[in-house]
C-alpha cells in the first residue's frame, strides 16, 4: 500500500494573523462566553468560516475554519502561559 504524504501548511504570516485577531475580537463574546446567551454550535461554525474567509481574502493559502480556529487558540494559549510566566517572576 502506498503511503500518502501530505505537505505541511505554510505559517500564517503576519497579515493573516491581524486579519484573523482583527476578525474573532468582535465576535469574542459569542465565541467563548455564551452563558447569557444561546450560541449553538452551528453559528459558531458560521462565524469561524465568516473568519476564514476574510483571511483568505489575502490570497497568500487557502486557510480553512479549521486551520483559523486551531490558530486562535494557540495564540490564546501562548498568551496565557507567557502571562502566566511574568506572574510568577512579578511574585519573586
Amino acid at each position: 500500500m502506498a503511503r500518502v504524504t501530505r505537505e505541511r501548511a505554510p505559517a500564517f504570516t503576519l497579515a493573516e494573523l491581524e486579519r484573523l485577531v482583527d476578525g474573532v475580537l468582535p465576535q469574542y463574546q459569542l465565541l467563548h462566553w455564551p452563558p447569557d446567551q444561546q450560541v449553538s454550535a452551528h453559528q459558531k461554525k458560521g462565524i469561524w468560516r465568516a473568519i476564514a474567509k476574510d483571511v483568505q481574502t489575502l490570497g497568500f493559502y487557502g486557510r480553512r475554519s479549521t486551520h483559523c480556529r486551531k490558530r486562535w487558540d494557540d495564540l490564546r494559549r501562548w498568551a496565557w502561559k507567557t502571562a502566566e510566566g511574568q506572574l510568577v517572576m512579578a511574585s519573586q
